[in-house]
């Protein structure tokens, strides 16, 4: 056994050590450094995040671990909101499409490059990726993102908006599984650091959502449970993957199914006449990238029908798990994990900031396999210094490889 005055000084060297290796990431973002090199440095710091989290058992009460969490993730967290978002451009589309409804235009109809826009094209619209696509984000993203450009506020705003989210979130997480680590090991996770506070995404949030309509089901508070789906949804249209969850429940499923689709709703009914300046149905359609059984399938076939047939394959496979959870009465956290963990192994598409859908419930689970993919999803980021210098997104299939052996490693290990 470790004495407690070892541990105590392993924690404070840990946690010093992540506040550099952040501090060094934060420099590298500043200097222009390649990307490489700033996800190696974020994958260095889930070292002493793993020595915080052995250090802190037991070491601190739930309310001081609370306390500290904060603390490291605001001083953290600001650092790297003043950082420029150097691994994503998409905080750049959520500003000016916050700008956009203030001018009274929607952002679901008009795409960035339409000519109606010129007027309005500055600095700011010349970082947004992929200009001619309209809207993908549901009207709950949007009225954060509007809500940044009332207070009159741009990227750092935004990322600040982030996090807060970040913040709630380890908090939520610390009070529904009562662990003294649980808000250490959400709140100083680099992953969420990177994404949130860095990159300006908000899918921490969505995550947090997630949780509540998990523990509102458990506790029986339907009512929570029901806004917590909806509110999901209407963040990320992951939302709608625990509506199953409440069949049970006809008169809850109603509401919640009818408010789902009202969030979801705005993206199609006011998409652009052209098909191709569609945001939500191009996205559907070709975004494609470090996926498990989608990119298994385009390796085996390059016919143009090979998309959708793994689309429709894998939507169907996410509802038949869904069933069987609902089937077998597992309970509401075990069976949300369940879901969530299948939809993103199912998904087309595996942005490292998707993980924030899943790390709060992990984590209030007291589960590790989404930690660990928290740092394997990091090799998605491999071919993004060639996108920059060559325009050609080439993701090595060895890493993909990788990435996906250690996930499954970890989670049949944790299945024993």
């Amino acid at each position: 056994m470790i004495s407690t005055r070892r541990r105590v000084a392993l924690f404070a060297a840990a946690l010093t050590l992540q506040s550099l290796g952040t501090l060094a990431v934060a420099w590298l973002a500043f200097s222009g450094a390649a990307r490489s090199a700033i996800v190696i440095g974020l994958a260095a710091s889930f070292v002493p995040y793993v020595g915080v989290q052995l250090a802190v058992r037991d070491l601190l009460s739930r309310r001081r671990a609370e306390q500290f969490a904060l603390a490291a993730l605001g001083v953290l967290g600001l650092v790297l909101v003043a950082a420029p978002p150097v691994l994503s451009d998409d905080v750049y589309r959520f500003v000016w499409e916050g700008r956009l409804w203030l001018e009274g235009i929607n952002p679901y109809g008009v795409p960035p490059s339409d000519p109606q826009l010129e007027p309005l094209r500055d600095e700011l619209w010349a970082l947004i990726n992929n200009k001619p696509l309209a809207s993908i984000y549901p009207p709950l993203s949007q009225a954060l993102f509007v809500f940044v450009a009332l207070v009159g506020g741009g990227v750092a705003t935004l990322k600040l908006l982030a996090l807060c989210a970040h913040a709630i979130a380890a908090i939520a997480v610390s009070r529904i599984s009562g662990d003294p680590r649980a808000s250490l090991a959400l709140a100083l996770n680099p992953l969420l650091l990177s994404e949130g506070a860095l990159n300006g995404h908000l899918d921490v949030l969505t995550g947090l959502c997630l949780l509540l309509a998990a523990w509102g089901l458990a506790r029986q508070r339907i009512a929570l449970a029901v806004v917590a789906t909806c509110a999901a949804a209407g963040l990320k249209a992951v939302g709608v993957v625990l509506v199953p969850l409440f069949v049970r429940r006809p008169k809850a499923l109603t509401i919640v199914a009818s408010g789902s689709a009202a969030f979801l709703a705005p993206l199609l009914l006011f998409r652009p006449a052209t098909w191709a300046a569609s945001g939500p149905l191009q996205f559907a359609e070709r975004w494609r990238g470090n996926a498990l059984v989608d990119g298994v399938v385009g390796q085996l076939a390059e016919a143009e029908q090979v998309p959708w047939l793994a689309r429709i394959v894998c939507a169907g496979l996410v509802l038949i798990v869904a069933a069987a959870v609902v089937a077998r009465n597992l309970s509401p956290l075990r069976a949300a994990r369940i879901i969530l963990w299948t939809t993103l192994l199912l998904s087309p598409q595996v942005h490292p900031w998707y993980l924030a859908w899943l790390l709060p419930l992990e984590v209030a689970s007291g589960r590790k396999s989404g930690l660990v993919w928290s740092a394997a999803v990091l090799v998605a980021y491999a071919p993004l210094d060639r996108w920059l210098t060559e325009g050609i997104w080439a993701m090595p299939i060895a890493l993909q490889v990788v990435e996906y052996v250690v996930v499954f490693a970890v989670l049949a290990w944790e299945g024993r």
